[in-house]
């Protein structure tokens, strides 16, 4: 189904975040203090406060935002107002923290990745079922945020990039693979999943898979969670469009 909300085009899986404010109250520390986070993550776990802690790469301090960093006083930070675009990896840090917690309000539960910076989203309460009632297929999101540069202006961006990803379980909710369904229950299970991600067609393999997915997945979710509320006391929105990609004669392609 083509979203009549979308011009005809090309686009990518890219969405631009508008922060409200271009500046932000954060605590901050030296790094050497904590060389690794792990701890004082936990103790804020254990304390129950809304908090979060991050260090950009290679960065010699330790930066705390939410709504409880003055607890964070305590463990040898001090006040630090930013603009917010002079620091873009712990801009696109903290709206990728925005963006989680705004999906949690509408029943996605997080899944972190092994590389930083990404996280999965699942509903775990929707999902389509194949006809055997064998496979249970959940949609999800694996979401980043990134900030891009204009080379030419010296402009700066905030995206999230937000790709669809799927969970495969059986009806007890255990995690499925593709060799798990066909061994327990056969090849045409295993199509009919791989239907539903939108993979194959009834007549073989989708070539428009990434489009559909696109516009029937990525582009609603997107919408759903429009606009955020930042860890740093600011508001943030999300377009509801992703980037048009600008085909040109000397540039294969400009975005």
């Amino acid at each position: 189904m083509i979203n009549k909300a979308l011009q005809p085009g090309y686009y990518a899986n890219v969405f631009e975040v508008t922060l409200y404010s271009d500046e932000a109250d954060v605590v901050v520390c030296e790094r050497s203090k904590y060389p690794s986070l792990k701890i004082i993550r936990e103790e804020i776990q254990k304390a129950g406060k809304d908090v979060f802690v991050y260090a950009p790469g290679h960065s010699d301090v330790v930066y705390g935002y939410g709504k409880d960093r003055e607890w964070l006083h305590e463990k040898g930070f001090t006040d630090l107002r930013v603009s917010l675009r002079e620091v873009p990896r712990l801009t696109s840090r903290i709206i990728l923290d925005g963006l989680i917690s705004k999906s949690k309000t509408i029943d996605y539960t997080p899944s972190f990745t092994k590389e930083k910076g990404r996280c999965k989203l699942f509903n775990w309460n929707k999902y389509v079922t194949t006809s055997d009632g064998n496979v249970h297929v959940s949609t999800g999101y694996d979401i980043r945020a990134i900030f891009l540069r204009d080379e030419a202006t010296d402009g700066l961006s905030f995206n999230i990039i937000v790709d669809a990803c799927y969970s495969l379980k059986n009806a007890q909710g255990e995690p499925l693979n593709f060799h798990d369904i066909v061994c327990q229950y056969g090849s045409n299970t295993l199509k009919q999943a791989r239907q539903i991600q939108k993979d194959l067609i009834p007549t073989g393999i989708n070539t428009e898979a990434s489009r559909q997915r696109l516009l029937d997945q990525i582009v609603p979710f997107v919408g759903s969670v429009e606009e955020i509320e930042l860890p740093c006391d600011i508001k943030a929105s999300v377009a509801k469009e992703p980037l048009r990609i600008i085909v040109g004669a000397e540039h294969e392609s400009l975005w």
